[in-house]
């Protein structure tokens, strides 16, 4: 038992610090899956205030104002032909006042009833939060 005190005292130390900064960071993702029967989709985050982004799963990101560029990923059954097709896929910024140590999960919703003209200014979708933690 000793031997186990000893051990959690020298190397406790170790892991506040890890402990202490996580809670100097907020956390950005993407919802983890869609969910099409609310027309709920994921989104790739691509810049955060203007800077690129390697394709992670979460993100660390200092409290603030920020502004996050993200695009929507695609799902095949809206429109088989997209996969094949040259056009760009849609990209949108949306701004956020971030928390410390809180965790948000970006989504797009989808308005499956707006009109051709629509999906050609892309205003048939738009970034939200849809969970904050």
């Amino acid at each position: 038992m000793r031997k186990l005190l000893l051990v959690l005292i020298v190397f406790a130390p170790l892991f506040l610090p890890t402990a202490v900064r996580a809670a100097d960071w907020a956390w950005v993702m993407s919802v983890p899956y869609a969910l099409s029967g609310e027309q709920v989709y994921k989104v790739r985050l691509l810049e955060i205030d203007g800077v690129p982004q390697k394709e992670l799963i979460r993100y660390a990101v200092k409290a603030g104002r920020r502004t996050f560029t993200v695009q929507m990923m695609l799902v095949v059954e809206w429109e088989p032909d997209l996969s094949e097709s040259a056009r760009e896929l849609p990209v949108k910024q949306i701004t956020l006042d971030i928390e410390n140590g809180k965790t948000y999960q970006l989504a797009a919703r989808v308005d499956i009833d707006a009109p051709a003209e629509a999906q050609l200014d892309q205003s048939y979708w738009e970034p939200f939060v849809y969970r904050q933690e």
